[in-house]
């Protein structure tokens, strides 16, 4: 009997491409992995049939015409396990954390929770509302390597918020030599200079020796999930231009998959409009390019894979405990979401934030949740445009802790 292909013989590997038309080298390839039937799509050609009226009351077949590519890759979500990807999506390129450097000017105050220097500024160093940050060089070593996140920026003072970790905190006047630094790399939607990221796509069935190769495939959409109980998802969906078969792997020497923590909603956290949430039931995160490949004539290749803005949308949905959300729906209020992903729950752990600098509530509709009350609502994420110096002036942002 012949082998039959399993999933679990199945294998991704995903390249960046330098260009349009330039299939990614045989030694970039990344492996990733996918959830159980997350693997999905491929080549596609349109079909058109005859309308000629003929004697014999019968038609020719169907010629076929442009070809496309379109694939789905279904994920859990992993610290450092999409950062080419969500690259691709935001069209920008991940950017070092900032950092104060070194000095004797620092102070730690428990009561009013704030991180205060004499001169300079971290509003010019770069920190922003909503970044997590980490301090070393403080004399009491409570106050050193934990997570602090930052609810609000001056010239001199990071206000920052109760987590629960930052409760064994030691208030400290300035004199010790300091460095506050934020964490990770970041990574968001740019005003200008945009990326237009190309990556080859192989689907490697290694039990039946066969390989799809889809060539100049672009990020179409992304899609965001995270539950209260489980863990969360991330989905990419690729447009590409063309795609071929062969018998043998194409990516060589592909890079192993990450074996990071998987993110999970139980240890997350949401912040809207500065205020955190402990009833949150589920948060959702949609991005879409609105991609496109156009026929043309003399060819059944498209010359390019055509994209439009970045819209990013969502959703979100908590029991119901205040009329905050009903309130801002009705008054059209725009405000900032983040979104914090942790990998436990301690003060040291890695992490991945989702900012929205600004949203907007469309909806907002009340419901049954068993014995308690939900409030469910959607959402879009526009450009944050205020000259803010303080926050991303941007759609969306993304801080990865592991991103190298």
């Amino acid at each position: 009997m012949a082998t039959i292909a399993s999933q679990i013989k199945r294998k991704v590997f995903i390249g960046k491409q330098s260009a349009l038309g330039t299939k990614a080298l045989a030694n970039s390839g990344k492996t990733y992995n996918y959830r159980d039937g997350g693997l999905s799509g491929g080549l596609t050609k349109d079909a058109f049939e005859s309308n000629t009226i003929r004697t014999d009351q019968q038609r020719q077949n169907a010629s076929h015409g442009t070809r496309s590519v379109n694939k789905t890759l279904d994920q859990e979500f992993q610290l450092g396990g999409h950062s080419d990807l969500l690259a691709g999506a935001l069209r920008g390129s991940w950017t070092a954390a900032v950092t104060t450097g070194s000095g004797t000017i620092y102070g730690l105050n428990t009561t009013a929770k704030t991180l205060t220097r004499a001169s300079g500024s971290f509003i010019t160093d770069g920190f922003k509302v909503g970044d997590i940050v980490r301090a070393t060089g403080f004399a009491a070593s409570a106050n050193n390597g934990k997570n602090i996140r930052i609810t609000a920026v001056a010239a001199l003072t990071m206000t920052y918020a109760a987590d629960s970790w930052t409760s064994t905190f030691v208030t400290e006047a300035a004199g010790a030599t300091v460095t506050i630094a934020a964490y990770g790399k970041k990574l968001s939607v740019p005003l200008t200079g945009h990326t237009n990221d190309y990556f080859t796509i192989e689907e490697w069935n290694e039990d039946i020796a066969q390989s799809e190769t889809d060539l100049d495939c672009k990020v179409n959409s992304v899609a965001i999930a995270i539950p209260a109980n489980g863990n969360a998802t991330i989905n990419f969906n690729f447009l590409g231009r063309n795609a071929t078969y062969a018998t043998s792997q194409y990516f060589t020497t592909p890079t192993a998959a990450p074996s990071t923590d998987i993110l999970a909603g139980v240890t997350g956290l949401l912040s809207y409009n500065g205020v955190d949430s402990v009833v949150l039931t589920n948060v959702s995160v949609n991005l879409d390019a609105g991609a496109e490949i156009k026929a043309v004539v003399g060819s059944n290749i498209s010359p390019d894979v055509f994209t439009s803005a970045v819209v990013v949308s969502g959703s979100m949905a908590a029991l119901f405990e205040t009329a905050t959300i009903l309130n801002d729906f009705d008054n059209e209020v725009e405000a900032p979401l983040y979104i914090y992903l942790f990998a436990n729950n301690t003060g040291t752990s890695d992490f991945v934030i989702i900012k929205l600098p600004n949203i907007k509530i469309n909806s907002a509709e009340k419901s049954a949740d068993g014995t308690a009350i939900s409030l469910s609502s959607n959402f879009s994420a526009g450009l944050l445009a205020d000259g803010s110096t303080v926050k991303e002036q941007t759609t969306m942002v993304i801080v990865d802790s592991t991103v190298a």
